[in-house]
């Protein structure tokens, strides 16, 4: 990556790790989700003082009086890049009934502003699959299998997540050979910039690769 030492851990940053860090209103708009109890958005559900929804295939329960996200299965809170996406997913569910249309699958370079924004400290970490398995992409194949992926026709290993029902996030990964050093990207419809700001893109993007080589 020339210049750029990318951290190990996309949690790296000491700044922004908390879950209360997140934007407070937020938070609010989430305290006022349990409120109304009225939720119209599919797959979330008011669940006594928090809200349920799926979330990389399991369940997790936000928690606006105490800014706490729990994976139910796992006992666990979540972490800062997490909460911001599962946030900014709430934020969009106070504001609409269902997702937007499909517009067709991108990179992030082609969102709008994405070719400036992705670069540097925000380069996608998709740069850390790539390093994790760039001579084995069976192994990447594996593990996505094993995180409840599905094989993808994309790149020389593709595959799969349905992180959120009706959301997908695909990794393409082509392994390192004499000429050319590994490559990975991250391919998703382009509707998710209807729903997200690009920070909130590139959060999904750490927690693609956090789950990929952890």
């Amino acid at each position: 990556m020339s210049e750029f030492e990318w951290p190990a851990d996309p949690e790296d940053n000491r700044q922004y790790c908390r879950l209360e860090q997140l934007n407070p209103g937020w938070w609010r708009q989430a305290a006022e989700l349990v409120s109304r109890k009225d939720l119209l958005f599919p797959h979330v559900t008011i669940a006594a003082d928090g809200i349920e929804l799926p979330w990389w295939g399991k369940k997790v329960r936000v928690l606006p009086s105490s800014r706490r996200i729990i994976a139910l299965e796992e006992s666990r809170q979540l972490g800062y890049q997490e909460g911001l996406v599962i946030l900014g997913l709430l934020k969009y569910a106070s504001e609409h009934q269902s997702l937007p249309p499909e517009q067709g699958l991108v990179t992030a370079g082609h969102l709008r502003g994405g070719a400036t924004f992705f670069r540097g400290p925000h380069v996608m970490a998709s740069v850390l699959i790539a390093r994790q398995f760039a001579g084995d992409g069976q192994a990447f194949l594996n593990r996505g299998l094993a995180l409840g992926g599905r094989p993808a026709s994309y790149g020389e290993f593709g595959i799969e997540f349905t992180w959120f029902p009706g959301l997908s996030w695909i990794v393409a990964l082509w392994e390192e050979d004499e000429e050319f050093e590994a490559r990975a990207e991250y391919i998703f419809d382009r509707n998710i910039e209807a729903m997200f700001a690009l920070d909130v893109v590139w959060a999904l993007g750490n927690v693609a690769a956090r789950k990929m080589i952890d």
